[in-house]
C-alpha cells in the first residue's frame, strides 16, 4: 500500500500483472452497460426484423376472433380466464423469442468484456454501501458527475436522432387513416426498424466512448506509485507461495518449449530413465543440433512426444549423460562425439530408408 502522505498525482508508475491480477479478482475490469445495451437493442431489432410478421400474424388473428365474438361474448369467471390465458399465450409466443435473444447476446457481451472473468467480490455484501452518509458522499463524487454527463450526452444525442426521424414521418401521418390497418402497421413497422436502427447507430458510437472511458479510468486507478512498486517486489521475494507459483509457471513454460523442440527432432537419445536428448539432422547439414535435453519428468514428457510423433528413440546412456552435462540447446554436437553420433543418425536414417553417403555428421 502507499504510504499515506501519497496522492493521487504520485502514481505515476504502469500497473504490475500481479496488481493487474488482483484488480480482476476483485471483479474491477473495464466495461461498459452501454455496449451491452446497443448489442441487446440490434439483437432484438434483428429477432422482430426476421420474426416480426409471424408475431402480427398471431396478434392479428387474435384480434380478428376478439372482434367476431365480441357481439356473442358474455363475461363470466370461465370465460374470461379463458380469454386472459389465449391473450398471455399469444403475448408470451411474440415476445418471447425477443427475450430470449436479448438475454443470451447481454450474457455474451459481458462475458466477452470481462473476458471470462468471474469474481464473487462483486455480488458479496457490502455494508459501507448502507452508510448514508457514503451514499450521501458518493451522489456528488466525481464519478457520479461523469455518469450524469454521460447520461445527458446520450440521452439527448438519441432524442436528436430519433426527433429527426419522427419529424420527416409526421407529413405522412394523415394520408395513412385512409390506409388499411395492415398497410399501416407495415409503414410503422419499416419506420420503427429505420428509427432503432439508426438510435443503434448512435448508440454504438456512444458505447465505444464509454468503454475507452471507463477503461482509461480503470488503467489510471490502476497505476502506482514507486514506493507501491519497491513493496511488491519485496514481497514477492520473500512470499514462498509466489515464490512457488512462478517457479511452477517457468518449469510449465520451459516444458512446453521443449515438447515443441522435441517434436521437430530426428532422433531421442535416452539414458533411458533419466536423460532424454533430441537430436535434429538433415543431409547436408553440418553437424547434428541439439533441439532439447530434459531430465526425470521432463525427459519421461520428451519420450511420450517422440513415441506419438514417431521419432525414433535409441537408448544411450553414456551419449546422453556426455551430452546433456556439455552441450547447449540449439548448438552443434562437438567433433569428440561425431563418432558415436554419426552411427546413431545412420542406424535412424536405415529405419526410415534414407540413403546415406560414408560420413553423417
Amino acid at each position: 500500500m502507499a504510504e499515506s502522505g501519497e496522492s493521487g498525482d504520485d502514481r505515476t508508475e504502469e500497473a504490475t500483472q500481479e496488481r493487474r491480477e488482483d484488480f480482476r479478482e476483485r471483479g474491477q475490469i473495464a466495461v461498459s452497460r452501454e455496449v451491452t445495451a446497443v448489442f441487446v437493442l440490434l439483437a432484438a431489432t434483428m429477432v422482430l426484423y426476421h420474426g416480426g410478421n409471424s408475431g402480427v400474424t398471431l396478434i392479428q388473428r387474435m384480434m380478428i376472433r376478439s372482434f367476431q365474438g365480441a357481439q356473442s361474448f358474455r363475461v363470466n369467471e370461465q370465460n374470461i380466464l379463458d380469454y386472459l390465458g389465449t391473450m398471455w399465450v399469444t403475448g408470451l409466443s411474440v415476445s418471447l423469442p425477443v427475450c430470449i435473444a436479448a438475454g443470451l447476446i447481454a450474457a455474451a457481451i459481458t462475458l466477452l468484456q470481462t473476458q471470462f472473468n468471474w469474481s464473487w467480490e462483486k455480488i458479496a455484501p457490502n455494508f459501507n454501501k448502507m452508510n448514508p452518509l457514503t451514499g450521501i458522499a458518493r451522489m456528488f463524487s466525481l464519478d457520479t458527475g461523469a455518469e450524469l454527463v454521460k447520461s445527458v450526452a446520450k440521452t439527448s444525442a438519441i432524442a436528436i436522432v430519433a426527433a429527426a426521424m419522427i419529424k420527416d414521418e409526421l407529413p405522412r401521418a394523415p394520408s395513412l387513416m385512409v390506409t388499411p390497418i395492415t398497410g399501416t402497421w407495415a409503414h410503422w413497422a419499416k419506420v420503427t426498424s429505420q428509427l432503432t436502427w439508426a438510435v443503434g447507430g448512435t448508440m454504438l458510437f456512444i458505447a465505444a466512448a464509454d468503454f475507452f472511458y471507463n477503461w482509461f479510468r480503470l488503467e489510471k486507478q490502476m497505476k502506482m506509485t514507486k514506493q507501491e512498486i519497491k513493496e511488491e517486489i519485496k514481497r514477492r521475494e520473500t512470499d514462498p507461495l509466489l515464490k512457488g507459483r512462478q517457479k511452477r509457471m517457468q518449469r510449465e513454460i520451459a516444458t512446453r518449449k521443449v515438447v515443441e523442440k522435441t517434436k521437430q527432432a530426428t532422433v531421442l537419445i535416452t539414458n533411458p530413465t533419466h536423460y532424454s536428448i533430441a537430436l535434429k539432422y538433415e543431409m547436408g547439414m553440418g553437424a547434428p543440433i541439439v533441439l532439447a535435453k530434459g531430465i526425470d519428468h521432463v525427459a519421461l514428457k520428451m519420450r511420450e512426444i517422440a513415441k506419438e510423433a514417431d521419432i525414433p528413440i535409441i537408448e544411450n546412456r553414456p551419449l546422453a549423460r556426455a551430452i546433456y552435462a556439455e552441450v547447449d540447446e540449439d548448438h552443434e554436437v562437438p567433433e569428440s562425439m561425431y563418432k558415436a553420433v554419426s552411427e546413431i543418425i545412420r542406424y535412424v536414417f536405415k529405419l526410415k530408408g534414407i540413403k546415406t553417403g560414408k560420413k553423417t555428421a
